[in-house]
């Protein structure tokens, strides 16, 4: 017998610590409290398998990688039959079914299984595009043709920023129709109380921190921040630079520290799954990535009231305004982002300032992003909406 409740899909390929893995186990664990049942695809690997691991509805495919190559089209073809087949079952057990995918290769994978499932409700959540200006026309070329096709299949599109929302519009027909932008939440908790005490001001014995948070691959572009910081040190030795994170560069990145010596002024602090404790003890927050949606933890420095040096990347704009609380430089220019950074650490007025601005953060709160999320699965299986 089939239940009359809504039960969503979540489906993204690995659970690594970050944005789009935030926001999808917070609606898998969260949204049950809305009345609806919440189920999980994932492939096994990642740092935060191990939380959810042992939850019920939770399906691990070994076989569902996030890397693509022509080597492993087998193993590609598998996992889309394993998807069909995990979601063929649970549309015989639930009459109100969506799939919502996270995530570029999971987004485009899980959308076309539950269509060939014969689902009919299929959201995608947008964390930034697959397609960007930092490849090679056929790579750009080939991603977007996927995703356009897909888009037709794809019953509503959440975006995290409106930087998203821009290029959805101009590349997608009737995205205009079926779009909104709910933001990627923050763990309010971890975040809000803390702020409310005052930041550690800069002294002239103390050293002034810089922090990012980044995993160690080329979409966070790490050795500009590097470059950047190695002139910062060299005209205030009373700099340092912490890194939260890893990935397949860290390799490089010690050998590249080492051979500019600065392995003593520059920690990796590795993957951390409570970063607040760490960022409370930063001046600023640095960010070089060449391509984002919205990252978290831009929200998340701006939530201890860091001020932000950062590349103008995707939808960080929606958070940081140039002047007020952080400062924004074209990508690549990481001469501008080094002048950033040595300003806010040798003008305490300018660090004042930035830091005292007064952000409007509330719809990054996760009880509103639950929220929001539960108002839309609950419009998208209403009957008006059939036509999905």
């Amino acid at each position: 017998m089939k239940h009359k409740q809504i039960h969503v899909v979540y489906i993204i390929t690995k659970l690594e610590l970050g944005g789009a893995q935030k926001v999808c186990l917070t609606l898998f664990n969260d949204i049950p409290a809305c009345g609806i049942n919440t189920h999980l695809i994932s492939g096994a690997e990642g740092k935060l398998v191990n939380t959810i691991k042992d939850k019920q509805h939770t399906i691990l495919l070994e076989s569902f990688k996030r890397e693509i190559s022509f080597s492993t089209l087998w193993h590609e073809l598998s996992s889309f039959i394993m998807l069909i087949k995990q979601l063929s079952t649970l549309k015989k057990k639930y009459n109100h079914i969506i799939v919502h995918t996270h995530s570029t290769k999971a987004g485009l994978l899980g959308r076309w299984a539950a269509f060939c499932a014969g689902i009919k409700t299929r959201v995608h959540t947008v964390h930034g595009y697959g397609f960007h200006d930092y490849q090679s026309w056929l790579i750009w070329s080939i991603i977007y043709l996927l995703e356009l096709i897909t888009s037709f299949i794809t019953t509503h599109f959440v975006c995290v920023s409106s930087a998203d929302v821009k290029v959805g519009l101009k590349l997608f027909p009737r995205f205009m129709y079926k779009h909104s932008i709910i933001r990627a939440a923050i763990d309010w908790q971890q975040f809000y109380i803390p702020a409310r005490i005052a930041q550690p001001e800069p002294l002239v014995e103390q050293p002034f921190v810089f922090g990012t948070i980044a995993c160690f691959k080329p979409q966070k572009n790490l050795f500009d921040l590097l470059q950047a910081f190695a002139w910062v040190h060299t005209q205030n030795k009373n700099t340092r630079l912490e890194i939260i994170g890893d990935g397949a560069q860290r390799t490089k990145i010690e050998h590249w520290l080492a051979q500019h010596n600065l392995s003593g002024v520059v920690t990796l602090h590795g993957w951390q799954e409570r970063v607040a404790p760490i960022m409370f003890t930063w001046h600023a927050f640095a960010l070089s990535s060449l391509w984002e949606g919205m990252p978290c933890a831009i929200v998340e420095a701006r939530m201890l009231h860091l001020p932000i040096i950062s590349y103008d990347t995707g939808g960080i704009h929606d958070v940081v305004l140039h002047g007020n609380n952080g400062l924004l430089c074209m990508q690549k220019d990481w001469h501008a982002l080094a002048q950033y950074m040595l300003a806010i650490s040798t003008d305490i007025a300018l660090y004042k300032k930035l830091r005292a601005y007064h952000d409007n953060l509330h719809d990054f709160n996760n009880r509103a992003m639950v929220q929001e999320h539960s108002a839309l699965y609950k419009r998208l299986t209403h009957p008006k909406n059939s036509m999905y």
